[in-house]
């Protein structure tokens, strides 16, 4: 019976040892979602800016190039009705390669995001 004081004792660190486990590892998870938010919201954010401002630099640019057109052509409706055709095919090659272009590329940010870091946790 001398013994058993030992054991209760030694089967009490071990359940604040687990408990103390488990509150670092919720702490981690904590952690590496605001980590993967960040990753992602930052991502987002630099995209937005970049589309922003290749918009309007396209829509300058557009509407240079459409007077330019309209000087050489001798029509201002002519120049415009070019840059718009130009325009109109450049987004259906966009909507074309869409797949290539954005989703992929996307899917695998994410993707190497979320599952690489994983692996690499595994391997420590």
């Amino acid at each position: 019976m001398l013994g058993t004081g030992k054991y209760t004792e030694e089967i009490k660190e071990i359940i604040l040892d687990v408990k103390h486990y488990l509150n670092l590892q919720k702490e981690y998870l904590a952690i590496d979602a605001a980590e993967k938010t960040t990753v992602i919201l930052s991502a987002v954010a630099i995209a937005s800016i970049c589309i922003l401002l290749g918009g309007i630099v396209l829509l300058f640019g557009t509407f240079a190039l459409a007077y330019w057109l309209g000087e050489i052509l001798n029509s201002l409706p002519l120049g415009f009705l070019t840059m718009a055709v130009f325009v109109a095919f450049l987004l259906l090659l966009f909507y074309w390669k869409r797949n290539a272009w954005v989703i992929q590329p996307l899917a695998r940010m994410i993707a190497k995001l979320f599952v690489d870091n994983n692996e690499e946790d595994e391997e420590k």
